[in-house]
C-alpha cells in the first residue's frame, strides 16, 4: 500500500519502544499505513493536505499538550477522525475533548484493538490492490474506512467517515504523554528508518513523574478485576457506568500551591460537611507519603491504601457512622506512593461506586498522583493561605497544569483565613488571579488547630466554628443535590461568645 491511512502523533520513546503503547514487537516506523509524527507543527504541516489520512491518533507531543494538538487537528480538518489517547476518563477530559471536537477517548486495550483491525484492513486493502485473494477488486480508501467502521460498530456520521461516537477512556498509561523526553535530536536505534521525515527532534517536556514511575503506570497489573467486583482494570468508565447506572461519586481533591495553606483542616470539616449533609462520604488521604488524617480523626486502627490494593475485597469495610465519614488512610510506609499511583485510577473509579462524595487531601509537592486526581475530579478545591508566597504557589501550580495539559475549570479558588485585619482579600487573590473567582473561608481561631491535634473534631463542629461553617455552606453550594437550606438547618450550639472557653474546658478534661 503506497499511502497511509492512519496517523500517529507520540514522542520519539514510544516509536523506539512500541511496547509502551501496548504494541510488543511492532516496528511503528516500518508500517506504510501508518504515518508517525512527533512534532505537532510538523504533523499539522502534513496532514491539512494529506487526503489519504483518515484517522489521527495523537498520543503525546514533544513541543504541545496531546489535548492542544488534537483540537488542532481536529479544526484543521473537520471531517477526519481524530482520536486520543488517555489514562482515564474524567468530566475535565470529556468537557475538553468534546469542547476540542475530537471524536474519541482510546484506552490502551481499545488502541491496541483499533491498532490490529487499521493494520489487518490495510493489509486486505493491499491484497486486493495486488489482485491478491479470491474476487479481489480494488477497493476505494472510504469502502476500506467503512469496513473498518462496521468491525467497530460505529455508526457513520456526516461529519466524519467513522461517526462520532467516543470510545472508552480509561487505562491508558498517562504517564507516556508526561514522561520527560531528552532535549535535542536522537537518533533512529537499530531496526528504525525515519518515515517521509516526519519524525524530528523532541524537546524536553515539563513531567509530573520521572520515567521510573511512568515505567510503574505502563507496566503495573492492577488487583482491581471483574471477579473483585470494586472496579474494572483496563476497562472503560462507561461500561462501568452501564453496569452502575447511579454510581460515579463526586470527586473532590483539595489542592494547594505549597504546605501550609490548610489543607489538612479543611478536608477533614469538608467530608465532615458533607457527611452531615446526608451524603455517603468518603475521606480519602492521597497525601500518599505524610498524610494524617488518621491522626486528626483520632483513628487508631484506620484502612490503609496499600491495604486495600494488597486486599481489594477489604474495601467493602468501608463504612460511614453516623454524621462522621468513612476513612481511608495513607499507605503506613513512604515508599509505597508510587505503587500506589499505579493503581490509583481503578481504586477511584472502586470508591466512586460505592460513595457519594469523596474529599480526598493531597501533599504540599506537586507529584503523579495530582494528574490522577484532577483529570478524574468533579470539581477541586484550591486552597491559597494568608501569605504572598501561597499565591506565587499557586500561579506557578497553574502554569504547571497548563503546560501539561491539565484543565483547570473545575478549580474552585478558595482563600482561607478571611477575617478583619487579614493581609490578603479575595479580591487581591482575584487579581492575582487574572480574574479567577475566590471564594473566603473565615478564619476559625486557634481552637481549629488545637482540637484537631487532639483528635477532637466533633467537638470543633459542635461548636459551629466560624471555619466549619463556612467550610459547610461552601459543600451546600458545590455538591449536588444539595441546597444551601441543609446546611444551615443543621443545629448548632449557636453561642459564638462561649465557643472558646467551654472548648478549651473540654480539651483539658
Amino acid at each position: 500500500m503506497s499511502m497511509p491511512l492512519v496517523a500517529l502523533c507520540a514522542d520519539e520513546e514510544c516509536f523506539r519502544h512500541p511496547e509502551l503503547l501496548g504494541l510488543e514487537g511492532e516496528n511503528l516506523l516500518a508500517q506504510q499505513w501508518l504515518m508517525p509524527f512527533t512534532s505537532a507543527e510538523q504533523a499539522r504541516a502534513a496532514l491539512r493536505d494529506a487526503l489519504s489520512v483518515q484517522e489521527v491518533w495523537v498520543v503525546s507531543c514533544a513541543d504541545v499538550a496531546p489535548i492542544n494538538l488534537a483540537a488542532a487537528l481536529k479544526r484543521d480538518r473537520a471531517d477526519r477522525r481524530v482520536c486520543m489517547l488517555t489514562a482515564q476518563e474524567s468530566g475535565s477530559l470529556r468537557s475538553r475533548t468534546t469542547a476540542a471536537g475530537v471524536d474519541a477517548s482510546l484506552t490502551r486495550q481499545a488502541f491496541v484493538e483499533r491498532y490490529a483491525q487499521c493494520k489487518q484492513a490495510a493489509t486486505r486493502a493491499a491484497q486486493l490492490q495486488a489482485g491478491i485473494g479470491s474476487g479481489a477488486v480494488c477497493t476505494p480508501a472510504g469502502e476500506a474506512a467503512t469496513s473498518q467502521q462496521a468491525a467497530f460498530g460505529v455508526a457513520p456520521s456526516a461529519a466524519s467517515p467513522y461517526g462520532t461516537t467516543v470510545m472508552p477512556a480509561a487505562g491508558f498509561p498517562g504517564a507516556l504523554e508526561r514522561a520527560g523526553v531528552p532535549a535535542g535530536a536522537m537518533a533512529p536505534s537499530a531496526g528504525m528508518q525515519p518515515s517521509s521525515g516526519s519524525l524530528a527532534p523532541a524537546s524536553a517536556q515539563t513531567a509530573f513523574a520521572a520515567p521510573s514511575a511512568a515505567k510503574a503506570l505502563v507496566t503495573s497489573v492492577s488487583p482491581y478485576g471483574t471477579a473483585s467486583g470494586l472496579g474494572i482494570s483496563g476497562s472503560s468508565s462507561s461500561t462501568a457506568d452501564s453496569q452502575h447506572p447511579a454510581a460515579k461519586g463526586f470527586l473532590l481533591p483539595v489542592v494547594s500551591g505549597s504546605g501550609g495553606a490548610g489543607k489538612s483542616a479543611v478536608v477533614l470539616l469538608a467530608a465532615h460537611a458533607a457527611q452531615g449533609l446526608g451524603l455517603r462520604t468518603l475521606l480519602l488521604d492521597f497525601d500518599l507519603q505524610f498524610g494524617d488524617m488518621a491522626q486528626l480523626m483520632g483513628v487508631k486502627k484506620p484502612l490503609r491504601i496499600d491495604e486495600v490494593l494488597a486486599r481489594p475485597e477489604r474495601l467493602a469495610q468501608l463504612a460511614c457512622e453516623g454524621k462522621v465519614p468513612a476513612l481511608l488512610a495513607a499507605p503506613e510506609h513512604v515508599d509505597a506512593a508510587e505503587a500506589v499511583v499505579a493503581q490509583a485510577p481503578a481504586l477511584l473509579d472502586a470508591v466512586r461506586e460505592r460513595f457519594d462524595v469523596i474529599v480526598a487531601n493531597t501533599g504540599g509537592a506537586w507529584a503523579e498522583q495530582h494528574a490522577v486526581l484532577l483529570e478524574r475530579s468533579s470539581k477541586a478545591l484550591f486552597l491559597i493561605d494568608q501569605r504572598a508566597t501561597s499565591v506565587h504557589a499557586a500561579q506557578r501550580a497553574l502554569d504547571l497544569c497548563a503546560r501539561c495539559g491539565i484543565a483547570v475549570n473545575p478549580f474552585l479558588f478558595t482563600l482561607n483565613g478571611c477575617g478583619k485585619g487579614a493581609p490578603l482579600s479575595s479580591m487581591d487573590v482575584s487579581c492575582a488571579l487574572k480574574g479567577a473567582h475566590v471564594h473566603e473561608l473565615p478564619d476559625g481561631g486557634a481552637d481549629v488547630e488545637e482540637l484537631l491535634a487532639a483528635g477532637l473534631v466533633g467537638d470543633l463542629i459542635d461548636s459551629r466554628n466560624e471555619l466549619f461553617e463556612g467550610i459547610e455552606g461552601l459543600m451546600a453550594e458545590i455538591l449536588p443535590g444539595v441546597s444551601a437550606a441543609a446546611a444551615s438547618s443543621r443545629e448548632g450550639s449557636g453561642m459564638p461568645f462561649l465557643r472558646g472557653k467551654r472548648l478549651r474546658k473540654r480539651k483539658k478534661a
